[in-house]
């Protein structure tokens, strides 16, 4: 879902503006048990929020594309140091992913609990992302773009450009 771990300056702004359209689009998976929830930019998560209790979510991930098998072994890394980050942190958190509508593009990641808008900015600044989804208990799944929003952007209403 997220990606590209350059600073803004240097993603084309329709580049940024194509990219908060797709990932607003995605679908994203926790895994809570033996079972996979579904949640979405623009809906709300009960079923998840029932289980888990928390006050706020996190969808994060530390893999930048181009997805291939050169980058395979970088991204797992990443991965690993987002993992003792969070444990550092001492931030609850439970596996997850990201895909495009048709299972494609998929992004392994992580549904972190009860992070602050704080924290989850710096560590999608930390691990190079150029959004996250973050929202409160009872409220809408939001897209968090790290970026300033670019006059190309479709105005999502569930989009918040934080740049």
């Amino acid at each position: 879902m997220t990606g590209h771990s350059v600073p803004a300056d240097t993603v084309p702004e329709p580049e940024r503006a194509r990219l908060a359209t797709a990932w607003a689009a995605a679908h994203y998976f926790v895994t809570l048990g033996r079972r996979e929830w579904l949640f979405c930019t623009g809906q709300r998560a009960p079923e998840i929020e029932r289980q888990l209790m928390a006050d706020r979510y996190l969808f994060i991930t530390a893999w930048n594309p181009p997805p291939g098998e050169a980058e395979r072994h970088a991204n797992e890394d990443a991965d690993q140091r987002l993992q003792q980050r969070l444990r550092q942190s001492e931030l609850a958190f439970h596996p997850a992913l990201g895909c495009n509508s048709r299972g494609e593009m998929v992004e392994p990641g992580w549904l972190v609990l009860d992070a602050t808008a704080e924290q989850a900015d710096a560590l999608a600044r930390e691990f190079g992302q150029g959004g996250t989804l973050f929202w409160a208990a009872s409220g809408t799944v939001r897209l968090r773009m790290m970026w300033p929003r670019p006059p190309q952007a479709d105005g999502d209403a569930h989009t918040d450009w934080v740049g």
